[in-house]
């Protein structure tokens, strides 16, 4: 008896342990993640730099389970290039090792405990690029309407230079752009205007980037205009003035008087003034003058001559005598020694009678006075000659009336 419930008891043990015997038949709960995959990343976008890449998106729905990484897939013309895996923490990576001028594209695949999301869509393509160095020597020579610039290569960083784009900005205002291919180094522009200053801005191209400016300021030029000139001659000299309305662009620095007699240059003046005095002049001799301008661009042109002759008024009537009588004093006189090259056309005799101050004027040489107070007094007369000039210096006379005898 005892033995068959020992044996009962060994029995019921054995299916407690392997078929439940009289226990509960549930299962113990599964050990498979919770979740889906996740979703697909989105708006990945690219930013191209030196030999690498920066690509950021969207962080995707985790589908219930935790994100564990990403993996960014690189793709060019060439196919698939690599994948790079970047950690659940930042929707981010920065590929390296790129090759700078080669398009690339990149999609994004998210990763949970139940597996990949799909791809994303692809980013647009971008070209890792170097930014080149400025160009270098930048020079501009002036001329007439026009200026020419030239330069140095600019660094290309290791990335050939595709072309240089030139910026001309007179004042405020920008003019408009130029490009020149990589493969010259200069450029002329044509035509300008004289005297306006213009800043030039030249960069450097690789295709994908622009380098830093360079600038330099230029102001195109040429030589003067032609002076106009005045004569004033005067006794043994000539003054002479001038303006010029076409400074070329570019200051006037100086002035050139030549002087000459016939065909002959007898002297020549520097001056940075607008007018000079000749001096030590013939007078009634006729001399020719001309005057050119000088700016940093040489010489203007020649003015046309002008003609002046160093005059002055005639010299004193010469012997000039008076003989008074009864209420009239008669005067008489030759001609005077030098006219200075401008013939005598009148004669004034002056002389202040009574308080009065009187001229009397002929073109003759002798001159007849009456009605002089017959007084006795001493009077003073002065003779003087005209010409074109004007009047020259007098022939001063002491002259009286002698009152009838009785």
């Amino acid at each position: 008896m005892n033995g068959r419930i020992r044996l009962v008891a060994a029995l019921c043990w054995g299916v407690m342990m392997g078929l439940g015997c009289g226990g509960s038949d549930e299962r113990p709960p599964s050990q498979e993640p919770q979740g889906t995959v996740p979703q697909a990343p989105s708006l990945v976008i690219a930013v191209p730099g030196d030999g690498q890449v920066t690509v950021t998106w969207d962080v995707p729905s985790d589908g219930g389970s935790a994100l564990l990484d990403y993996a960014v897939h690189v793709h060019s013309d060439a196919g698939e290039v690599r994948v790079v895996t970047a950690p659940a923490s930042e929707p981010r990576a920065v590929i390296t090792d790129l090759t700078n001028g080669t398009a690339y594209a990149f999609s994004v695949v998210a990763r949970n405990a139940r597996g990949n999301s799909a791809a994303s869509g692809r980013s647009d393509r971008v070209v890792p690029h170097v930014t080149p160095g400025a160009v270098r020597n930048l020079v501009a020579v002036e001329g007439d309407q026009r200026v020419t610039l030239s330069w140095d290569a600019a660094d290309d960083k290791g990335m050939p230079l595709d072309s240089y784009f030139i910026t001309p900005y007179f004042g405020a205002q920008e003019g408009e752009m130029v490009r020149v291919p990589a493969t010259e180094l200069g450029k002329t522009f044509h035509p300008m205007t004289n005297g306006m200053a213009v800043r030039f801005v030249v960069v450097a191209f690789n295709g994908h980037s622009r380098g830093p400016e360079a600038s330099i300021e230029a102001t195109p030029y040429t030589t003067p205009g032609v002076p106009v000139v005045t004569a004033f001659p005067s006794g043994q000299r000539v003054r002479l003035a001038w303006s010029v309305e076409d400074t070329g662009g570019s200051p006037i620095t100086s002035y050139r008087v030549t002087v000459y007699l016939g065909d002959e240059v007898i002297r020549t003046v520097d001056t940075t003034a607008t007018g000079t005095l000749v001096e030590e002049l013939e007078n009634a001799t006729t001399y020719h003058f001309t005057v050119e301008a000088e700016n940093a661009a040489g010489w203007g042109g020649v003015s046309e001559r002008i003609a002046a002759m160093p005059t002055r008024a005639p010299s004193m009537p010469l012997n000039a005598m008076c003989q008074g009588g009864d209420g009239w004093i008669s005067f008489s006189w030759e001609p005077p020694e030098f006219d200075y090259g401008h013939p005598v056309t009148e004669y004034r005799i002056n002389a202040v009678v009574n308080g009065n101050s009187t001229d009397w004027y002929t073109t003759d040489l002798n001159y007849h006075l009456t009605d002089i107070p017959n007084d006795g007094r001493v009077l003073y007369f002065f003779i003087s000659a005209r010409s074109a000039v004007g009047f020259g210096s007098s022939a001063d006379l002491t002259c009286f009336t002698q009152p009838a005898r009785p």
